[in-house]
C-alpha cells in the first residue's frame, strides 16, 4: 500500500512546475492587493489564477474572472 501511493505521488509531482516569477510594479500592486482583501499570500493568488488558466483553440490565454479565496 505504501509502495502504490509513493509510486502516485511521484507520478503526481511529474505534473507540477514550480516558477519564479517577478512582476513589474503594476501588476505586482495589483496581484499584492488582491491577495490582502482575500487575506492570502501573493503566491497564493497566483497559483489561483494559474489554476484557472483556459487555452483557447486559437491558443489565446485568459483567466474567467474569480474572487481568490482561502
Amino acid at each position: 500500500m505504501a509502495q502504490a501511493a509513493f509510486a502516485a505521488r511521484r507520478r503526481e509531482e511529474g505534473d507540477e512546475l514550480r516558477a519564479e516569477l517577478w512582476l513589474s510594479a503594476a501588476p505586482s500592486r495589483l496581484v499584492r492587493a488582491a491577495a490582502d482583501r482575500a487575506g492570502l499570500m501573493p503566491a497564493q493568488v497566483l497559483a489561483q489564477l494559474a489554476e484557472r488558466v483556459v487555452v483557447g483553440v486559437d491558443g489565446t490565454v485568459s483567466v474567467p474572472p474569480f474572487t481568490p479565496s482561502r
